[in-house]
């Protein structure tokens, strides 16, 4: 017994100094090396400089520490990357009124003036003059050097051109004109006037500018200042700008004067080619067939170097945190012997902060091929804020990061944030590449409010002091685990399905018609994953859809009496859409312009854009028409299944009005006239014609097929689908069965025309439940019975039946340009098999990718082409009469 006892002691304590020994990632030695990379001795470590190539060495050395193997150019840990357009400011940078009362600025962007890029080095002085906006034309006439002596003076100029010149003479009056004609004038310098004040809506603010290297010669200063020296310069004068400027304005007419202030300004603007090294260690695989698949675990080294304004920014957090983390990471592996199956690639790029330029170029020299990588890891502000662990990519690829969470601790996973479509670091130059990419981020996204989780973002404040260790021990412990466990999974990496759920989820995802909101109106819960119905709030989220057009639907009016409550009907819809979104705003938003769409894309949101189906519901009155468009609806049917007193409808016998009567085109061109989009699904022939006759805008057939596919009066022929790409539409693919396959919708046709005979009931929809709405019950209950017995005697309908119609619609107009989807969910019988919700969208992308179509096509079909539309009527709109 005390044999077997000590046996177990000594296995016990064996396999505990087994679990003693493994080594953790270490907060404070990943803080010791920010420490250094953040000092003031690294000068903000800006790609390109000495400072940078310091760091990138210390970050080798400790590569090789760490027993990696260097990864660079030529058996080195350095590749080296070219920066063709490198440029800095260097100190002194200055802006001095001399007389006739000295006064000192402060350079910076925000502060009181900055330098623009490609001003010429060196000293500007002069006394200075105010010339409008710097400009002389003819025709108009206008001289802003009329009067004005310009010689040997630094001139105060204004943004853009006068408004008597037309669009097109605005933008000929470049920076570099203006520079080009003050230079003939004589001036010695500019200094361009911001007007702007803080709070400004952004097109009130100045836009950032540069000039050409060599438009400015040495000692012609080009600076722009702001409100602070523009009153110190003119009130020591005893002048206004404000004054001079209204005059301008009011009088159309130049207003340029001599000031009696003198000032001097020095900047030094350096722009040369330049390289700066992207650092690489590896750590070989061991397995034989998965050595050359790889992961990559990195971020960017460099910083932005001293500002304008003379401080040193430290990019602590901003991402000297990045190779902090990355360095901790390997040390662990390496101290714990791991050695992996794939081969782990780790790295610290140059020039993120001057637009991901090493992380770009090692996506074009890959140490190993693209293809074979199976994951970038980014590392991005991981020092300050609390724990959450924000994560780009994580919804984008959750599939792919299921297999990560297979192995995650529960602590972390409640830590777990997705960051919507998050595009701001190196892991874009993955994406762009096809490669599965993550980003990591500590705290919240920025606010810039004085609470945000990284105060110092792109401040001189983000130094070592701000850092806490304990975040960089979580990140470093998060990618050891990720490492260890995805080095050495059997699980295929390299599965394409990963691919097509990142294009889908990154694609704008519209479906151009769905009747959803009836559900709603007889209160249905749609915040709840229903088992009946189409759409929903969460399946919604399943199928990444960023716009759904809800329609308000109204039907042919049998009576006077129903024609005059269309309008009510529909306005009752409206404010049912109005309702669902008010009751669930951190899920949905109404959509009313384009801009509102590209603002709530990475929100979370799905938008919601609302639709009139049945021009019934203007009433013949084209103030209604306004008066919906005042309240959101932004796209309208035509007509429903019968005609209008104004248009034909395909479900008519034949075609009373010979298409759009003269009220009819009237209702198109106010369509257009507010941007309202016109939609020609249920339109006859005869009106569709027209309505590419009179239409300015492009239109849309949004829940339509293809004729010749299905021979069905609803479906459009080749000519009208030819005749739609020229006029810029688009076509949503209709998801019922019976516009996919014609058959089925002759066969359920049939049937129910035959059970309404049994049950002495017209065979119409429309009209069944009207005549006996008991018998109407009983008669559809028979119906749905009968044909779920029919339907599995036909052809199936699946998802490559609708990428059918999709490859027609291509292929008669000869490109991808005019097709989208629209669904007709809650609206129709049936649904293709794969497609039986909203939330399985995705099947579609898979197909499409499987037919091979490119990943830029794709994103076109699945909304990119009806947003297109959607931009060119808003457009109109805009630019028409006023609404």
């Amino acid at each position: 017994m005390k044999k077997i006892a000590s046996f177990s002691l000594c296995l016990f304590f064996g396999l505990g100094g087994l679990l003693v020994s493994q080594t953790k990632p270490d907060g404070q030695r990943a803080y010791d090396h920010l420490r250094y990379l953040a000092s003031d001795e690294m000068k903000g470590r800006r790609a390109g400089s000495p400072e940078y190539q310091k760091a990138a060495e210390y970050v080798a050395a400790k590569m090789k520490e760490y027993g990696l193997q260097p990864g660079g150019d030529n058996g080195t840990w350095f590749q080296e990357v070219p920066f063709k357009n490198w440029s800095e400011f260097e100190q002194p940078i200055r802006l001095e009124i001399l007389a006739p009362q000295p006064r000192l600025y402060f350079a910076g962007r925000g502060r009181d003036f900055y330098p623009l890029s490609g001003t010429g080095s060196g000293i500007s002085r002069g006394q200075i003059a105010f010339a409008g906006y710097g400009i002389v034309s003819e025709k108009p006439p206008w001289n802003d050097y009329e009067n004005l002596e310009a010689k040997g003076k630094i001139l105060l100029l204004l943004p853009d051109a006068p408004a008597v010149l037309d669009d097109a003479a605005k933008r000929d009056w470049t920076l570099e004109k203006k520079v080009k004609l003050a230079l003939e004038k004589g001036a010695v310098g500019i200094i361009e006037m911001d007007t702007s004040q803080p709070g400004d809506p952004p097109a009130r603010r100045m836009a950032s500018s540069a000039l050409r290297q060599g438009v400015c010669p040495k000692n012609f200063v080009f600076l722009r200042a702001g409100r602070n020296f523009l009153n110190d310069v003119f009130y020591i004068s005893r002048k206004s700008w404000r004054d001079l400027v209204s005059k301008m304005l009011r009088e159309k007419k130049p207003h340029s004067s001599a000031i009696e202030a003198v000032v001097e300004m020095e900047a030094h603007f350096l722009q040369e080619e330049r390289k700066a090294p992207n650092v690489i260690g590896i750590l070989p695989g061991h397995d034989p067939k998965l050595k050359d698949e790889c992961l990559i675990l990195g971020g960017h080294l460099d910083h932005l170097g001293i500002g304008i304004d003379g401080f040193i920014y430290p990019g602590a957090d901003d991402d000297a945190t990045s190779a902090a983390v990355v360095l901790e990471t390997a040390r662990a592996l390496a101290a714990n012997k791991f050695k992996p199956a794939r081969t782990v690639i780790f790295a610290s790029w140059a020039g993120e902060e001057l637009g991901l330029i090493g992380s770009r170029y090692y996506t074009e020299h890959p140490v190993l091929p693209l293809p074979k990588t199976a994951v970038y890891m980014n590392i991005d502000m991981v020092g300050t804020g609390d724990s959450d662990l924000h994560v780009g990519g994580l919804w984008e690829y959750s599939q792919f990061y299921d297999i990560i969470k297979a192995k995650m601790d529960e602590g972390t996973k409640k830590k777990l944030f997705p960051r919507v479509n998050y595009r701001g670091s190196d892991h874009t130059s993955f994406w762009a590449k096809g490669v599965t990419a993550i980003s990591l981020r500590t705290g919240n996204i920025l606010t810039e409010k004085l609470d945000d989780e990284h105060p110092e973002y792109h401040m001189p404040g983000d130094g070592p002091d701000i850092i806490d260790p304990e975040l960089l021990r979580l990140a470093s412990q998060y990618h050891y685990d990720i490492i260890t466990n995805l080095a050495n999974t059997k699980e295929n990496l390299l599965d394409p399905k990963f691919r097509v759920e990142f294009l889908h989820k990154d694609a704008a995802v519209i479906d151009l018609h769905c009747d959803t909101i009836g559900r709603f109106m007889e209160g249905e819960d749609l915040t709840k994953d229903n088992a009946k119905g189409h759409i929903d709030i969460p399946k919604l989220k399943r199928g990444a859809v960023d716009l759904q057009v809800f329609a308000c639907f109204v039907g042919a009016p049998s009576t006077e009496v129903e024609k005059w409550q269309a309008a009510k009907k529909v306005f009752s819809q409206i404010e049912g859409i109005h309702r669902l979104v008010g009751q669930n705003p951190d899920d949905l938003e109404v959509v009313r312009s384009p801009e509102d769409f590209m603002r709530i894309r990475n929100s979370g949101k799905t938008g919601i854009l609302i639709g009139i189906e049945g021009g019934y519901a203007m009433e013949n009155d084209l103030d209604l028409l306004r008066t919906f468009y005042r309240n959101g609806v932004r796209m309208m049917t035509l007509t429903h299944w019968n005609r209008t007193d104004w248009a034909d409808a395909s479900g008519d016998a034949k075609a009373e009005w010979c298409g759009l009567t003269e009220f009819g085109e009237n209702v198109v061109k106010e369509m257009n006239r507010l941007g309202m989009i016109i939609d020609v699904s249920h339109a006859h022939d005869e009106t569709f014609w027209d309505v590419i006759r009179v239409s300015a805008s492009p239109i849309v057939a949004s829940h339509s097929c293809c004729r010749a596919l299905a021979l069905h009066h609803r479906n459009m022929s080749d000519e009208m689908l030819k005749a739609l790409a020229k006029n810029g539409g688009v076509i949503g693919i209709n998801f019922s069965p019976g516009f996919l396959n014609a058959e089925i919708e002759k066969k359920q046709t049939d049937l129910l025309a035959q059970i309404a005979k049994k049950y002495g009931l017209p065979a119409d929809y429309r009209e069944i439940m009207k005549a006996d709405p008991d018998k109407g019950k009983a008669l559809f209950a028979e119906f749905q019975a009968k044909w779920a017995e029919t339907k599995e005697t036909l052809p199936a309908v699946d998802i490559k039946t609708l990428v059918d119609h999709i490859d027609h619609v291509v292929k008669v107009t000869g490109s991808v340009d005019h097709v989208g989807l629209g669904s007709d969910f809650d609206g129709i019988s049936g649904t293709p098999a794969g497609l039986e919700d909203v939330g399985k969208l995705m099947n579609i992308t898979k197909e499409l990718a499987v037919r091979g179509y490119k990943e830029d096509d794709i994103r076109k079909i699945l909304g990119g082409n009806f947003l297109r539309v959607f931009n060119a009527v808003a457009g109109a709109g805009r630019r028409g009469p006023q609404n």
